[in-house]
Parts: C-alpha cells; sequence; structure tokens
C-alpha cells in the first residue's frame, strides 16, 4: 500500500520555526523558544529528526520490572515490625531500614517477628556508623535462625567516602577506611554473595544543591574511586561491578524532563567508565528516590504530589528500584497513613498509570534523547575533571567537591527566593492561616565541634528559611495572645 504521507510537503525547520515566530502575539514570547536548566543546558521548544542523536539502544539494559519498597525508620522496634508487615502485605517488595545503630539481636527478633527473609523479601539496612559492624554480625545472626545466607537477598549501605563527605573527615584517613571497607566486602561477599555492598549515594550531594550533571559525575567518581582503591587491594573489579547499586534522588525543583534524561544517560555513562577500566558491560542497579531538598513543611500533603511526579520521572528514566519516604518525616514521627501513602504513591504512578513495566518509554523521542546526550556529555567532562584532581576522595580533601556544590546550591537558593522555583504553599499560593508550630517535632541536633580534614556537605532544603521565620512569627503571635 502506498505511504500517503509522502504526498505531502515536509516543511524545513526554518519554515517550523518560522511559523512559530508568526503565531506569537509579542516579540518578549520569543525568550520562551529556548529555555536553560539548571545545569546550563538548552533546551528548545522544537525539536524534529535531525535533533535525534546517534546514542546507545538502552532498552536491552533498562529493566521491565520496576520494584517499590518501604523505607522504614526504625524508631520503635515493634512499630517498625508493624510498618514493615503493612508494607509487605501492601505491595512492596523489599524493605529499606534505617536506623543510627545496629539493633541487638532481641531486637531483630522483634523487628523480623513473621518475617520469613527466605521468601524473596530483599532487606537494604542503613545503621548509620554501625553499618560496618553490623556486616560481621548480623550474617551469624541470620545463619543462628537457620536461613541459608547463601541465598538472601538485599545490601548494606556502605558508602564510607559520602560519609565522610557528610562528616568532614575520614575516621582514620581515607586509606585506612578503604582498607577497613576491604576486609568488610571480604566478609560480607562470603557471608551473603547475593547482597549489594557498594551503595553508591549519588542523591546525598543532590541533597545538599548539586544539580542532576553533577550527581551523575559523583556517582561515576565515587565508583571509580572504590574500583581503584578496592581493585588494588585484589578485589576482583568484575565482582565489586556486580555488588553495586547506584541511589539517586529525583527533584522536580530542576526540571521534570532533565530527571527522567538523567537516569537515561547514567547508563552511557556507565557504559563508558566500565569500557574505559577494559570491564564487560553489566548493566547498573539503580534505586530512585524522591529527594526532600524540595519537599515543604507548610503546606505539607503537597509533597505527596511532588514526589508522585518524581517517581514517574524515576520508572519513565529506568529505575529498578524505587522507594518513597513519608512526606512528613523530617518535621515529625511518621504514623501509618504517611507510611501507607509512601508506599501507594509508586504503587498508583507504576500500577494505576501504568508507568512501570515498559522498557525505555522515551526512546526515540527528540528531545529527551537530545537531552539525555546533553546530560551524559556535560556529566562525563566533570567527571574527568574530577579524576584529574585525583578522583573523589582527593577533590573532597581540595574542597573542589563543595565548592562547586555551594556555587550550585545558592544559585538555586536565589531563584526559589526571586520566584523563579516555584514551590507551592512555601513562597507561592500561601495558606497564611497554616500553624505549624504545634506540628513540628523534630528537632536536628546539634553538631558537636570537632576538628574537620574537609569541609562538610550539608544537605539543606530549599524552604527551610522561610519556614523558620514563619515559624518565629506564629510563636510570637501566640505568645501575645496568651
Amino acid at each position: 500500500m502506498e505511504n500517503q504521507f509522502d504526498s505531502f510537503p515536509r516543511p524545513e525547520t526554518a519554515a517550523w520555526a518560522e511559523a512559530l515566530r508568526a503565531s506569537l502575539k509579542n516579540a518578549e514570547e520569543a525568550s520562551k523558544f529556548v529555555h536553560e536548566t539548571v545545569d546550563g543546558l538548552k533546551v528548545k521548544a522544537l525539536y524534529r529528526a535531525e535533533d535525534l542523536p546517534g546514542v546507545p539502544d538502552r532498552a536491552v539494559d533498562m529493566p521491565s520490572q520496576n520494584a517499590v519498597g518501604q523505607w522504614i525508620a526504625l524508631e520503635k522496634i515493634s512499630e517498625a515490625n508493624a510498618r514493615a508487615l503493612e508494607a509487605l502485605n501492601g505491595g512492596a517488595t523489599w524493605l529499606w531500614l534505617e536506623h543510627v545503630h545496629q539493633p541487638s539481636d532481641t531486637e531483630l527478633d522483634r523487628l523480623f517477628e513473621n518475617i520469613r527473609l527466605d521468601w524473596g523479601v530483599p532487606i537494604y539496612m542503613d545503621f548509620g556508623e554501625s553499618t560496618t559492624a553490623a556486616v560481621f554480625l548480623i550474617p551469624d545472626y541470620l545463619a543462628s535462625k537457620g536461613y541459608d545466607v547463601q541465598q538472601l537477598e538485599g545490601g548494606f549501605v556502605l558508602d564510607p567516602i559520602t560519609r565522610a563527605a557528610r562528616t568532614g573527615k575520614f575516621e582514620s584517613s581515607a586509606r585506612q577506611s578503604m582498607q577497613v571497607l576491604h576486609q568488610t566486602l571480604l566478609h560480607g561477599m562470603e557471608q551473603l554473595p547475593k547482597f549489594r555492598w557498594l551503595n553508591i549515594q549519588a542523591g546525598f550531594y543532590r541533597e545538599a544543591g548539586a544539580g542532576p550533571v553533577q550527581e551523575l559525575a559523583f556517582a561515576l567518581a565515587l565508583a571509580s574511586d572504590y574500583l581503584h582503591y578496592l581493585g588494588d587491594a585484589g578485589l576482583d573489579e568484575a565482582r565489586l561491578i556486580e555488588t553495586m547499586e547506584f541511589r539517586f534522588h529525583q527533584m522536580l525543583s530542576a526540571d521534570y524532563f532533565s530527571e527522567m534524561a538523567k537516569l537515561r544517560a547514567f547508563r552511557v555513562l556507565w557504559a563508558n567508565l566500565l569500557e574505559q577500566r577494559g570491564q564487560a558491560y553489566k548493566a547498573p542497579q539503580v534505586h530512585v528516590q524522591p529527594g526532600l531538598r524540595n519537599k515543604t513543611l507548610f503546606d505539607s500533603p503537597n509533597n505527596l504530589v511532588r514526589a508522585a511526579l518524581e517517581c514517574m520521572t524515576a520508572f519513565t528514566g529506568g529505575a529498578d528500584r524505587v522507594s518513597m519516604q513519608p512526606y512528613d518525616h523530617f518535621f515529625r514521627t511518621p504514623d501509618k497513613a504517611s507510611y501507607r501513602w509512601a508506599r501507594n504513591v509508586p504503587l498508583m504512578v507504576r500500577d494505576e498509570a501504568r508507568m512501570g513495566g515498559l522498557q525505555d518509554p522515551g526512546a526515540g523521542a527528540y528531545m529527551l534523547e537530545n537531552l539525555s546526550q546533553k546530560i551524559a556529555e556535560k556529566a562525563w567532562t566533570l567527571f574527568l575533571e574530577i579524576e584529574e584532581k585525583g578522583g573523589m576522595i582527593e577533590a573532597l580533601k581540595s574542597n573542589h567537591i563543595q565548592q562547586m556544590i555551594s556555587f550550585n546550591a545558592a544559585q538555586e537558593q536565589q531563584a526559589f527566593l526571586k520566584g523563579d522555583i516555584v514551590l507551592v504553599g512555601s513562597n507561592a499560593y500561601i495558606a497564611k492561616e497554616e500553624k505549624r508550630s504545634g506540628d513540628f517535632s523534630r528537632i536536628l541536633a546539634s553538631e558537636p565541634e570537632e576538628p574537620l580534614q574537609f569541609l562538610k556537605i550539608r544537605p539543606s532544603r530549599l524552604s527551610e528559611g522561610l519556614e523558620i521565620e514563619r515559624l518565629k512569627k506564629e510563636t510570637a503571635q501566640s505568645r501575645e495572645q496568651e
């Protein structure tokens, strides 16, 4: 059958652009034809086939299934067990357990009560500074409960470079930290071979103000440092690559399509890094979580909508695993409903909106492919810059990473204060009658003064300053009325 489309003339790009200009009401609107992302990349209003770059086929290694998990804070063990059972009965297929220290065996008994870890329930654990010790203790605990630890799945959050970035120092020295990590991995990979061990926390830097391009470059630099140090120590690089997992944070304060393109670009970057190191390609394991930087204390239910949109970018961008923290966890103890919403939002996006189960749904979209390539190119250039400075550890020691993040964070904060970045309920469409001082039950502990080896990287929310001022006024008004 003859292709009828061939009988129509095909206008050149210049003709399309002229038609767009002719439709403008005034010349000032022409500036909207191109806008700049937070990373300084130009995004046009019009893309055609000529803009489609020659990029690798990502669909072959992007996940066709997207697992939704539940983040649980272990503040009260009995409540954490209830939350875990609710999660597993309510659609979550894996758990992320977080606490400031490792639970005792008795606490673990209560935590895992009525939960069979050998029924295909991966458990990821973050016990802060106690995580390394937990690697040596928890396998014995699991074995004592009759589990075949060789078959269990999950992971520990081991990323000592990022922990040092958070605290401003390595416990002793970078070299000794890598030596400790080496011994920890030797033990962990032998005891729990199906676990993920190197959990690259790229999202941490995003929470401090890094842009999507920086987040990708830091993820590569972290992975490169670990492969370099641990490979030199005798660990097999191919085995290390299999144990890696990358955690990114999605935040719509940057740009919806940039967040989607970021995840697609990462697979190209990861392939480049493995090729550079002479390793066979292995698809990366990507865990995505809506970020905290753009979440708000006032009008906080809006956080659920923000997170839903961020989950959409995660699924369409190719996340293997998606989790979401309760929308109110940063200012009060989440209740049963908050945990349920944190689980159901990504489930609704995946199952009701049918955003999951598709391999690279953006493939072939001219704008998205073009933006993905631009992000990949800029992130790779930044990664090489970090490598020239000696890698991630050395760039942290010289405060180079801190300076990059601070500059980007300051620009982002200024855009928020000017209203260029809109957070509904915080700097736009404000519910002035809303009171929050009674709800604000979380008080951040003051950090002890101690010698630092380099500047700390501090996560912060865009709306914190405005919220503090509102809380001060609210408190003053309450005192006047007494």
